[in-house]
C-alpha cells in the first residue's frame, strides 16, 4: 500500500518538477486532500467498484475544474481509472513530504492547550526556524494536558516550554534534594 502510494506521488511530483510548477502541484494536492479529509466517505465513494468511472470523472470535473491545475484533475481522474483512489491521502501526504524535502521544509507540530492565533504562530515558525536553521512549518494540536505554555515537536527535536513540562522539573528538582 505504501508502495503504491508512495510511487504515484514520486511519479505527480516528477511531472511538477519537470514543469517548472511543484509549488503550484503542492498548493493543488494540498486542496484535494482537505476535501478527502473532510469525510471518509469520500474516498469510499471514489473507490467503489459498483460506481461507474465516468461518474466518479464527472463529479470530479465539477468539484475542481479551474480550481486545481489540469494535470492534478487528469492524475486524480487516472486513480480512479486505475483504481488508486483508497490511496489518495497517502499520495498527498507522499506528495507533500517530496514538496518540503525539496524547498527544504521541515514540518512540525505545536502543541497548546488553547487555540493559537496565525500572527503568534508565524511568530514561533520564525523563531524555531531560525533554532532549525531551515523553513519549518508547524500544524497546531490542542491538548489540553499541557495547562499552558506550548512544546513543539519537529522531525527528532522536542522543544517543550509547556507549564506541565515546567512543573514536572520543578517537581523533579524537588525530589532530588
Amino acid at each position: 500500500m505504501d508502495i503504491i502510494s508512495s510511487r504515484y506521488a514520486e511519479s505527480l511530483f516528477e511531472l511538477a518538477k519537470e514543469e517548472g510548477t511543484i509549488a503550484k502541484y503542492q498548493k493543488d494536492m494540498l486542496k484535494v486532500q482537505e476535501v478527502f479529509q473532510i469525510d471518509s466517505s469520500f474516498v469510499q465513494f471514489f473507490s467503489h467498484v459498483a460506481i461507474k468511472d465516468e461518474v466518479k470523472i464527472n463529479l470530479l470535473d465539477k468539484s475542481f475544474k479551474d480550481q486545481i491545475s489540469v494535470y492534478v484533475l487528469n492524475f486524480l481522474k487516472l486513480l480512479v481509472s486505475k483504481r488508486r483512489m483508497k490511496y489518495i491521502l497517502e499520495i498527498c501526504k507522499n506528495f507533500q513530504s517530496l514538496s518540503n524535502d525539496y524547498f527544504g521544509i521541515k514540518v512540525g507540530k505545536i502543541y497548546s492547550a488553547y487555540d493559537i492565533d496565525k500572527e503568534e504562530l508565524l511568530r514561533i515558525e520564525k523563531a524555531i526556524s531560525q533554532k532549525e536553521k531551515t523553513k519549518v512549518q508547524l500544524k497546531l494540536v490542542i491538548d489540553q494536558s499541557l495547562i499552558g505554555g506550548i512544546k513543539v515537536e519537529i522531525e527528532n527535536h522536542i522543544y517543550d516550554n509547556s507549564l506541565s513540562y515546567k512543573l514536572e522539573s520543578l517537581r523533579n528538582e524537588l525530589l532530588r534534594k
